[in-house]
């Protein structure tokens, strides 16, 4: 195959990228100017490098010094909530909108309706490690804060399952968000106003 096709290839494997789009993509950055291209693949190799993944809340995000904990877990955030959210750019608009100060995880995905594995999709048993490491901390809330779509629904009532009996045991509360997000909506395409009545009216 021709580097216009190897690339295209790659593109593809991008959350929602088709054929054409990844085509698109290569096209534009043949028309551009080589610093660009240059500055872009530089960015992009050095990406892994500079980013880490928090072993508490499994967030990306910029790696300082020998520390294992993104900012958010260690600043002094309200500790007796913690919201579960399906991606990075869930948490990135949560934080956006400013209508939540508690804690977070990042499950990493959602649950297709018809899989056969659930748990091999999400981060469900380092959910429940979380939990259980989080209740002597005063945690007292988990909010799930999925999308408002088949597999997001499919995903809460998994993770609510899972959850359960451990919250019960712990005497943890279990809330999802409320009326505020329409039918079909994911939560990172949600506005501050939409995410401050939905999180208001969680039950």
């Amino acid at each position: 195959m021709s580097s216009i096709e190897n690339l295209s290839q790659l593109f593809m494997k991008f959350p929602g990228i088709g054929t054409r789009q990844a085509k698109r993509f290569v096209y534009f950055l043949l028309s551009q100017d080589p610093h660009y291209v240059d500055a872009l693949a530089s960015e992009i190799s050095v990406l892994k490098k500079n980013i880490a993944q928090c072993t508490g809340c499994f967030r990306f995000y910029p790696r300082k010094g020998a520390g294992t904990l993104c900012n958010v877990c260690v600043d002094d955030a309200d500790s007796s909530t913690l919201m579960v959210v399906e991606k990075d750019t869930d948490f990135d608009s949560v934080r956006r909108s400013g209508s939540y100060a508690g804690r977070y995880f990042i499950l990493g995905g959602t649950i297709p309706v018809l899989e056969k594995d659930p748990a091999s999709k999400i981060r469900i048993r380092e959910l429940l490690e979380r939990i259980e490491g989080s209740a002597a901390d005063g945690l007292t809330e988990i909010i799930l804060a999925m999308s408002v779509n088949p597999e997001g629904d499919f995903t809460r009532d998994y993770v609510l399952k899972a959850l359960t009996p451990l919250a019960g045991q712990l005497g943890i509360t279990i809330t999802t968000l409320g009326r505020g997000l329409s039918t079909g909506t994911e939560l990172e395409y949600s506005d501050g106003d939409t995410l401050r009545h939905a999180l208001k009216n969680r039950a």
